[in-house]
């Protein structure tokens, strides 16, 4: 037997085990509550029958006791037989009560209640009963054919949420082997779909985390080795050098821990965008106000190509967190100052509830069919030997993780005359 089939198995007569038990137990209660209650209405009607029988001797003083039973037995629709009180002189108990005038319940050979009672007046013992038992042929079927049916009802529930199971086990069976892409796919309609999605959402997470370690190590692996060898090229010399040489050193040592502490700063910024639990402090934010302060600002650090921006209507306002929008154009303005030849523009235009602000330049641009790789993490177009353009492939994806926080969406395209367009498109 296979490990789905006895998993079906167990959970099948596991719950069909539990409705019998709980089916027999309430039938059971039912059975002896409506046998209480039958008792009672019983006695009640044999009551009103004792009664009826004593005004039908009154009425008929004279009739001979074979005449009255069959009359009796007509008008009540029960058994009935006329006794002397002397035949239950040896009955103390009930013979002192039938001489009292009470009723008096005994069973015959069959178990069934029969009442004895003596009517008024007269030496007669009315016996009523045993009441013909109620034969329905279709009430035999009514407690095999619900068994029956439960016993369909939990199979059709069970048997699909085993299968159901059997795939998230064999899911998690071959996630557990390495098999990182492996996912759960259910029916929506599935009650083990919300956990089907947990699962992927959690496998999801931990092949971006095995990706980025591996990203981590191979950027570290490279972005480190090169400054820190520099580092220790300029100290060899440095102990060496003359007077003369050693401020160069000096100066070429500091230049490499900048560029380690960026390094640093690039990864660490990059690993808090990707927290899970981060939500942007979302204010409306005046675009025309906020762009051109910051290309009055960036401009006063005399960059080698100054930010220009085309005019902006007044009534752009978006949605956002400025700290990290500030982030994201910071990092799209710097890659166009790495790539720029003599001209770095903002643009800003409205459409359908959604703003777009780019950012062009007149560099190189970025060929077709690199621009989608360009926006992962640890991504350099090409090897620059320049040191200007250097970077370290986290700036775009920094930029499209800020952007998606936002529900948004980032493009490139080629700008008009040459270059790059890279447009960052933010619901309003």
């Amino acid at each position: 037997m296979t490990r789905a089939r006895w998993i079906f198995l167990r959970a099948y007569l596991l719950v069909a085990l539990l409705v019998v038990v709980t089916g027999l137990g309430l039938e059971a209660l039912l059975v002896e509550r409506d046998h209480q209650a039958l008792v009672q209405r019983e006695a009640a009607l044999i009551e009103g029958a004792f009664r009826y029988s004593e005004t039908l001797l009154d009425s008929a003083a004279e009739m001979d006791a074979a005449v009255l039973e069959q009359r009796l037995q007509q008008e009540l629709a029960l058994p009935s037989t006329l006794y002397r009180v002397e035949d239950f002189a040896t009955l103390e108990e009930g013979y002192e009560q039938l001489s009292a005038g009470e009723t008096v319940l005994l069973y015959d050979t069959d178990d069934r209640p029969v009442f004895y009672r003596r009517l008024q007046r007269s030496p007669w013992v009315l016996a009523l009963g045993p009441a013909p038992a109620l034969d329905n042929e279709r009430a035999k079927w009514v407690v095999p054919l619900f068994y029956a049916l439960i016993a369909v009802a939990v199979y059709l529930w069970i048997r699909p949420l085993t299968k159901d199971l059997e795939v998230l086990r064999e899911s998690a069976q071959a996630f557990g082997q390495q098999d990182f892409s492996s996912r759960v796919t259910l029916p929506q309609g599935s009650w083990l779909a919300p956990l089907a999605d947990a699962f992927n959402s959690m496998a999801r997470r931990i092949q971006w985390l095995l990706q980025s370690h591996r990203e981590l190590t191979h950027a570290v692996s490279h972005e480190l080795r090169t400054p820190l060898a520099r580092m220790r090229f300029s100290l060899e010399m440095l102990a060496g050098a003359k007077e003369a040489d050693r401020e160069r050193f000096r100066e070429a040592i500091n230049r490499d821990i900048e560029e380690l502490n960026a390094l640093v700063e690039e990864m660490l910024g990059y690993a808090e965008l990707e927290q899970d639990n981060l939500t942007p402090l979302l204010e409306p934010l005046q675009l025309d106000c906020w762009l051109t302060a910051y290309a009055a600002y960036y401009n006063s650090h005399a960059p080698a190509i100054a930010l220009t921006i085309a005019p902006i209507p007044d009534d752009c306002i978006v949605t956002a967190d400025e700290r990290m929008l500030t982030r994201a154009l910071d990092n799209l303005v710097g890659n166009a100052q790495r790539f720029a030849r003599s001209r770095i523009q903002l643009s800003v235009w409205m459409a359908d509830g959604v703003c777009h602000l780019h950012v062009i330049d007149d560099g190189p641009g970025i060929p077709q069919d690199q621009r989608e790789a360009v926006l992962a993490a640890y991504v350099r177009l090409g090897a620059h030997t320049d040191e200007t353009r250097k970077g370290f492939g986290l700036g775009l994806a920094i930029v499209k993780r800020i952007v998606e926080l936002h529900r948004g969406a980032i493009s490139i395209a080629e700008a008009a005359g040459g270059g790059a367009d890279i447009s960052m498109e933010i619901p309003c």
